[in-house]
């Protein structure tokens, strides 16, 4: 089966590289699916799962928003993103106390900006939930 290089980059280290053989995630285009020699492309990525295809496996994550890559020439993706967890990195307790607290902080908010970031902190925790209940093994 065709791979390409996927790097996966946050703020604070380079989290994979490796040979995939897709992956999906959702853009400002919507869901999206990535596959080798993918034409070039730059895309917004949202708060949300990113599926990954590798050695025959399925991998599942919760991205917290970034850049998405596309060198058809240098058959490689690359994804910036604010944070990454895999399935197994993911705390659901932590997620769900998260979600509680980002909910009470939307109530509470006395501006814009902290409406904004309370349902951004409110989307992430959900996105984390998601992912750990949806894809149990």
């Amino acid at each position: 089966m065709n791979t390409f290089q996927l790097e996966i980059i946050t703020p604070l280290r380079k989290y994979a590289s490796r040979q995939v053989e897709s992956i999906s995630v959702d853009t400002h285009f919507g869901q999206i699916s990535i596959y080798a020699h993918h034409e070039d492309m730059i895309a917004n990525v949202e708060i949300s799962p990113l599926v990954m295809y590798a050695d025959g496996n399925v991998y599942h994550f919760a991205v917290s928003g970034g850049v998405l890559y596309c060198l058809c020439k240098e058959n490689k993706v690359q994804l910036i993103v604010n944070a990454i967890e895999s399935y197994d990195e993911i705390d659901l307790q932590r997620a769900i106390a998260e979600k509680v607290a980002a909910e009470k902080l939307l109530i509470e908010a006395k501006s814009i900006k902290e409406y904004n970031q309370a349902e951004i902190a409110l989307k992430r925790a959900v996105n984390r939930i998601n992912v750990k209940e949806k894809f149990k093994f």
